[in-house]
């Protein structure tokens, strides 16, 4: 008994020390480093970027059933790093993606739990997340412990709307804070949602957010004070149940020393699988495209929704070489025989290669049976893609209902746009059909009296849009607030969408003083082969962007402020000896636009006299 009494003492003492040391992390060139230790109160995390502390030290931890994970650490055990270094097509900012990241999995023993902690370390960012697989079942997901610990004088990017929309559809308006104001900035109370972007005192960003949303509850951010943010799940505050194993989406801490990487960063496409090849066998019917769309103009018009009114609005798609019109609320009540009216606008649309997209609200599809049937008839009758709406919330059975949506969809050959939705987490890795999805605050909101601040375009770009796609819907001409016509129509070029809606009613877009816009958008691309983010930008006050479509580029920019601004465009993307034929456009009043051409090459100076709240555009050819 003695000696076996020794044994146990050496045996604690092992796991105790284990349980002690922290785990260094890096990522495969060093840049981005984390620690994984048992401090003091339970399983803790930090995360440097070279020699800028990111976190701080931060909690660990999940409370599944009445277990809580993460509290009382005997032992760490470190039980595979491998390494992974890949490339594959990407759709949207650029055509290739780099996954290039270190992969450690931990073996948590807590007494009798056994759990594992998995991190990835890129050399722009770390992300982990919770495995335990369960032994009682269903589990239910109690609280997430992990926390966010900021470092002092930060300034964080989120987004405010006064109403309790403001987290249901992700509606806001992106503004600025203090990292110790965030607690009490918002009336709407110390909760953020998804992203956050985090301005370091010593330049460099931090975005927090979250990657591979899957059964699961949406994350958000609750503010604790003293620069704490804990992982929230508004929607679920009495919990949510998992059947089977709990697999956690991804925390992601990402890391950019400038706009620039900012916006390219990879890190949420990598941490989503990659698609089913049994359900994306054929893949020829996904086609990103542009859209006509009736709604935002046309729905308090007697004409609204009418199949003649429609049919004007797909012969404007075909004349301005549009993919597709969007059929919007109203059709299920406005047309008498819906199914056999839908069937002819599709065939109208079909023989001027117009794409037909409907609309159908997201509470009549929760049933899956309801669901099929539905999508049955959508394709039946030859519509190419289904818009759902109002989710409004994150919580699991709305994320559920989203995946559930794209695989039925995918089944049947159609594509999805998503709104009153969350922002993206990379489900269009996973689920390519995915076009677009809101979770943004868009150009609608210029006929709700909540009109859009130009400094709220020139932020999107390097907030909301760094997580993936959004459809705002840009383009609003008629009803554009306080920014001019070359800040709507460099919208266009700005912000990320396979599926491109223009706002506008293509009629007014007819009018003389918009020929050179209907010109422009004749020649849009929506999807890119390369994407840069140019000298001066700046989040809230100047968006510019250069984009390469072939050997073209097309460089966006906009002022969000009220003050003219002097833009010395650096044409350093440029091909070295090659001579290019440059288009600008910008604006010669508030009321019209201009446009001049001009020779170049990389080495041309470039000087650009924006108005308050204007915008630029160019097209860059090569010369034959």
């Amino acid at each position: 008994m003695r000696y076996c009494f020794l044994f146990l003492i050496v045996f604690l003492e092992v796991n105790l020390s284990t349980a002690k040391e922290k785990f260094s992390m890096h990522s495969p060139n060093g840049i981005v480093s984390a620690k994984l230790y048992a401090g003091k109160g339970g399983l803790k995390y930090c995360v440097k970027a070279e020699k800028i502390e990111l976190i701080e030290p931060s909690a660990l931890g999940i409370i599944i059933n009445d277990k809580i994970f993460g509290k009382a650490v005997n032992h760490i055990k470190l039980i595979s790093k491998t390494t992974i270094d890949e490339k594959y097509s990407l759709r949207g900012k650029k055509s290739e993606a780099s996954n290039k990241c270190t992969v450690y999995t931990f073996e948590i023993t807590e007494g009798a739990l056994k759990y594992d902690i998995e991190f990835k370390l890129f050399d722009d960012g770390c992300a982990f997340r919770y495995l335990v697989k369960t032994v009682a079942k269903p589990s239910r997901i109690r609280e997430e412990l992990t926390t966010f610990t900021l470092t002092p004088k930060t300034k964080v990017w989120y987004f405010e709307r006064n109403s309790v929309w403001k987290l249901r559809s992700y509606a806001g308006v992106w503004q600025r804070t203090a990292i110790d104001s965030l607690p009490i900035i918002s009336i709407q109370g110390p909760i953020q949602g998804k992203p956050l972007i985090v301005e370091l005192e010593d330049g460099g960003y931090v975005m927090l957010t979250e990657a591979a949303l899957y059964n699961y509850s949406g994350m958000r951010f609750k503010a604790l004070g003293k620069r704490e943010l804990k992982v929230n799940f508004t929607e679920e505050e009495n919990g949510f149940t998992i059947n089977g194993d709990v697999i956690t989406p991804w925390r992601v801490v990402g890391y950019a020393k400038d706009l620039n990487a900012l916006v390219n960063t990879d890190i949420i496409t990598n941490l989503n699988p990659s698609p089913d090849l049994k359900l994306y066998a054929d893949t020829e019917y996904i086609k990103p495209g542009r859209s006509v769309w009736s709604w935002l103009t046309q729905h308090t018009q007697k004409n609204y929704m009418l199949p003649d009114s429609e049919k004007r609005f797909i012969d404007d798609a075909h004349e301005l070489g549009f993919e597709y019109t969007m059929i919007d609320e109203g059709w299920e009540s406005k047309w008498n025989n819906k199914w056999v009216q839908l069937q002819e606008l599709c065939k109208y649309g079909a023989d001027r290669n117009v794409g037909v997209w409907i609309w159908k609200h997201s509470r009549d599809l929760r049933k899956p049976s309801v669901r099929d049937a539905f999508l049955d008839s959508v394709k039946a009758e030859g519509a190419v893609g289904v818009k759902t709406d109002f989710m409004n919330s994150e919580a699991k059975e709305l994320i559920d209902f989203e995946i559930g949506f794209l695989k039925a969809c995918a089944k049947r050959e159609l594509m999805v746009n998503f709104h009153g939705c969350h922002t993206s987490t990379g489900e269009s890795r996973t689920y390519p059909n995915e076009l677009t999805r809101e979770g943004v605050r868009g150009m609608e909101l210029n006929i709700m009296n909540e009109p859009i601040p130009a400094s709220h375009n020139a932020a999107l770009p390097f907030t909301r849009f760094v997580t993936g796609h959004g459809d705002y819907t840009p383009g609003l001409f008629s009803n554009r607030a306080n920014t001019t016509y070359a800040h709507q129509l460099a919208m266009f070029y700005l912000l990320e969408s396979s599926f491109q809606c223009l706002a506008d009613n293509p009629e007014y877009l007819s009018e003389a003083k918009l020929e050179i816009a209907v010109k422009m958008l004749k020649n849009l691309p929506v999807t890119w082969d390369e994407t840069i983010v140019l000298p001066d930008s700046k989040i809230g006050v100047l968006a510019a962007i250069a984009r390469r479509k072939g050997d073209v580029w097309y460089v966006a920019v906009i002022n969000g402020t009220d003050e003219k601004y002097t833009y010395n465009l650096a044409l350093s993307f440029l091909k070295k000896g090659i001579n290019y034929s440059a288009t600008y456009v910008t604006d010669n009043t508030n009321e019209s636009l201009h446009e001049r051409t001009a020779v170049l090459d990389k080495s041309s100076k470039s000087v650009n006299e924006l108005l308050p709240t204007g915008g630029l555009l160019m097209t860059i050819k090569p010369v034959n």
